[in-house]
């Protein structure tokens, strides 16, 4: 990506009249008055939530826009079964509470098939993410705080709805340890490796923290900006995304590639992580879109 165009992008976070005041729009460059227009574009009558921030206020809110589990069951590939009991709501935050188990009983269905050693609790929003020439533009955000380590691995996500996987963009993810990493994955980088990846450190995850991905249409690609508490920290492509359905995850997974062991150590049938209760909370989760009508 061009210097320009991340500059360009980079102005997202200001507003168009904070841009216009400090620098004068006679003086800014084309792409930074086309993220002013872009702005202006958001806040019109072509806007539309689709999950709102008080989601979580209530059972009933939380209800109409958001189920649990994960999108295909109660399993993914991490050491965590996922049930509905392990997920609370109260005072707006919602609370994902993993436990450790006395012991493991069943194994995960999908790679790396971890022996099961935690109850925790994943939820998804009912509404899909489609990002094409109708809703060419998408804005996800929400605070969060979430305790990191080793076995800890909270995510907020998106993902392709099967069998077409990639896409997948990992808004928030630590996986046992308190580095944040933003990844946007493709076709193009195979299944092991992001496409492109931002490493974000330095920062106590245990404290609120707003994370947030704007993705936006360009041609058959999916644009896709990244910030932390505000601040822009990366671009990404994704490359083919036009079109594809995805959906919007918060879980939290435990052990597994979190563990920071290897299916060959002898360790890997007790899925080293933290005993007794870890906790993934969440507040403020929203996400809207442009329309064209």
């Amino acid at each position: 990506m061009s210097e320009e165009m991340i500059s360009r992008r980079k102005l997202i976070t200001m507003g168009s009249a904070a841009a216009g005041s400090v620098l004068g729009l006679s003086l800014v460059p084309a792409e930074a008055q086309a993220a002013s227009r872009a702005r202006a574009r958001r806040s019109a009558a072509t806007w539309e939530n689709l999950v709102e921030k008080s989601s979580f206020s209530s059972t009933t809110a939380f209800n109409q826009e958001w189920n649990y589990n994960y999108p295909w069951g109660n399993m993914h590939n991490g050491a965590a079964k996922m049930l509905p009991g392990q997920v609370s709501l109260s005072g707006g935050v919602l609370t994902l509470t993993a436990t450790r188990l006395s012991q493991s009983t069943e194994k995960s269905p999908s790679a790396p098939q971890a022996p099961i050693w935690w109850n925790s609790g994943t939820v998804h929003a009912k509404e899909q993410i489609i990002v094409n020439d109708q809703f060419p533009e998408y804005d996800i955000e929400g605070e969060f705080r979430t305790q990191t380590g080793q076995g800890i691995w909270p995510a907020f996500w998106t993902t392709g709805i099967a069998p077409n996987w990639p896409p997948e963009s990992d808004i928030l993810e630590y996986v046992g340890d308190s580095t944040n990493l933003f990844n946007t994955w493709t076709k193009e980088a195979g299944e092991n490796d992001p496409a492109e990846r931002y490493e974000l450190s330095g920062h106590n995850p245990d404290t609120w923290h707003k994370y947030r991905v704007w993705m936006t249409k360009d041609g058959n690609d999916v644009l896709l900006d990244y910030y932390f508490d505000g601040v822009w920290k990366a671009s990404h492509r994704g490359v083919g995304w036009a079109g594809i359905p995805q959906y919007l995850i918060m879980n939290l997974q435990m052990g597994s590639w979190a563990s920071g062991i290897e299916k060959t150590d002898p360790r890997w049938a007790q899925q080293p992580g933290p005993s007794g209760n870890t906790y993934f909370r969440a507040r403020n989760v929203w996400f809207g879109r442009t329309r064209n009508w």
